[in-house]
């Protein structure tokens, strides 16, 4: 039961953090997934592939915009936004046991895992195959002044008890005194370019904000709406139906499970990225994602206006050209101990990304910083990736510099 300040931050902190995780798992899911001409995909299946990668990477978008959501709701009462979350794999217990993250590719069992994770609060259903959990209930002796994580069984839960943190404080609290009502260093969609993010002023925004977050996701509250778990549920049927016709379709690219940068420990069940390409690659992905991590953070900052919208633009920019390497990466080799299994972007998470306190320097080290990446991808990358990456690097630095404006 959340009925302090602190409290409903630290939940909240945690749903930026799961909001976060989830994205991360449907993007690596959409990067494994082959393209329309691609290796051994008849024209039919190839549409029908196009059709599910545009769908979950509208999902993945969704919940991007879900994370811009909770850090306006964290700014509001008095927190900081949260970009940071655990690396991947995430280790059982750090989130509810029924909470399994990870990242593998787009195959029928990890489908069946967004399905379980996304599905409406009460409905019973089993995880995915390889997907159980291992962690064990969240349990403390006494309920006290230090904010502890909450137990719930699905993150729809989580959002019913932020929404009754909020009434419960706004009631003992008052409005005004809970929530910033002038919304300031928030976000919104005019400076996002993702749909749906409010500021929030009071308690009827946090409320509704939380209400579309889980109607987006489980669709429990209003029916028809075309949510999260009923597209993963039309994307199986629609998969079911062409594997009768072609036992041999496989739509994606055989990209690692719980791939990692660095020698795992011994014994840890991890896809260790040795071939020097890919390696060279999945650095340069992982720098470029956190380095768009650390100008999100910014952006939320006390940046003026125009700012802001400078180093979204920015962001998006960063975040494309990641994109572009994380595509690559599951049609690369992976290691000679792992034949047959292609690498993939590990969301490596620098250890501090946050907000930059002299806004002054802050653009013209991130300008620094992205000029790196730039010659980082000349220099290591084939021509063909390499492309494709240094031109959205360029258009981040144009940003930067003030050679161009932004849209």
């Amino acid at each position: 039961m959340i009925t302090t300040r602190e409290q409903l931050i630290h939940s909240l902190t945690e749903a930026a953090e799961l909001e976060h995780n989830l994205l991360c798992s449907y993007l690596y899911a959409v990067f494994s997934m082959k393209r329309e001409g691609e290796l051994s995909l008849t024209v039919a299946q190839g549409e029908a592939v196009e059709r599910w990668r545009k769908i979950i990477l509208t999902i993945a978008l969704e919940e991007m915009a879900h994370l811009a959501c909770v850090n306006n709701l964290l700014i509001a009462v008095g927190g900081a936004p949260h970009f940071d979350r655990p690396n991947f794999p995430v280790a059982p217990g750090y989130h509810p046991a029924d909470l399994v993250v990870r990242l593998t590719p787009f195959d029928p069992a990890t489908l069946d895992h967004f399905i379980y994770l996304e599905r409406p609060e009460g409905m019973e259903m089993e995880d995915g195959a390889g997907f159980e959990s291992r962690g064990a209930p969240r349990e403390t002796v006494v309920e006290g002044l230090a904010p502890s994580a909450p137990d719930y069984a699905s993150v729809g839960a989580l959002y019913d008890s932020l929404a009754d943190g909020f009434r419960t404080l706004a009631k003992e609290l008052g409005e005004a005194r809970l929530i910033d009502p002038d919304g300031r260093c928030q976000l919104d969609s005019a400076l996002v370019k993702l749909p749906n993010i409010p500021r929030v002023t009071n308690l009827e925004d946090a409320l509704g904000t939380i209400r579309q977050i889980k109607e987006e996701g489980e669709g429990a509250t209003v029916s028809g709406i075309a949510s999260h778990f009923d597209r993963f549920q039309e994307i199986k049927a629609e998969w079911q139906s062409l594997s009768a016709q072609d036992a041999g379709f496989i739509p994606a690219w055989p990209a690692a499970h719980d791939p990692v940068m660095r020698k795992p420990a011994k014994g840890a069940p991890r896809v260790w990225i040795t071939e020097p390409e890919a390696a060279a690659c999945l650095d340069l992905a992982n720098a470029t994602y956190g380095t768009m991590l650390s100008v999100l953070a910014q952006a939320f900052g006390g940046s003026s206006a125009e700012d802001k919208l400078i180093l979204m633009r920015v962001s998006v920019e960063l975040m494309e050209a990641s994109a572009a390497l994380a595509s690559q990466l599951a049609r690369m080799p992976a290691s000679a101990s792992h034949p047959g299994v292609n690498a993939g972007m590990t969301f490596a998470v620098p250890r501090n990304s946050g907000y930059r306190p002299l806004e002054h320097r802050a653009r013209a080290i991130f300008l620094e910083r992205t000029e790196q990446l730039r010659a980082g991808a000349q220099d290591a990358l084939a021509a063909s990736v390499a492309e494709k990456a240094v031109r959205r690097l360029e258009n981040a630095i144009a940003l930067l510099d003030g050679s161009t404006r932004p849209d």
